[in-house]
């Protein structure tokens, strides 16, 4: 799927299967049941290929979506319609504080997480506004995936910035 993305120049979406179990085949023009249907999707970036065959790749968000109904099965992955849906983009001035402690926790983590200088330096460049700091910081210090789709579920940057700032407030980040 991730070769195929970049290779096609296309974003990809992804998705919180809340239950392993409820997984089932499905074909052109269903839904997809077991999955969440708000998703985030982006454009993918490889960082490395490990001789394992293995990827690290960089997802520069693009945005949320609700997913449709599934276009194409013959793949090794779904490929589904998707309707983006509109969020305010804008933090309040009066939230700076907090996005920059938010920032201090994530760049932190990053220069700890890779061993790498240039792949953390690489990582830090992408963050690039505080749309791209939450959605980094949710996707990789918030342990419960289900507080992660939650965050992904809110349509207004302020209330991410406060939901966020409370659970480090309250460690339950890394």
């Amino acid at each position: 799927m991730i070769k195929d993305a970049v290779a096609k120049d296309v974003p990809i979406a992804i998705g919180f299967i809340d239950d392993p179990n409820k997984i089932t085949p499905v074909g052109p023009g269903e839904t997809i049941g077991f999955v969440n249907q708000i998703v985030g999707y982006g454009k993918v970036q490889v960082v490395e290929e490990r001789q394992n065959g293995f990827l690290l790749v960089f997802l520069h968000g693009l945005g949320k979506a609700r997913l449709g109904t599934v276009q194409n099965s013959a793949t090794p992955y779904l490929v589904c319609d998707a309707t983006p849906i509109t969020e305010n983009l804008i933090p309040n001035p009066e939230l700076h504080e907090k996005i920059h402690l938010i920032n201090r926790v994530l760049a932190k983590w990053i220069t700890e997480y890779f061993s790498n200088s240039q792949q953390s330096e690489m990582f830090l460049r992408q963050l690039d506004g505080p749309e791209a700091i939450i959605s980094a910081f949710s996707a990789y210090l918030v342990k419960d995936f289900e507080l992660q789709q939650i965050v992904l579920e809110m349509d207004d940057i302020n209330e991410k910035i406060e939901f966020l700032y409370r659970l480090i407030l309250s460690n339950g980040t890394i």
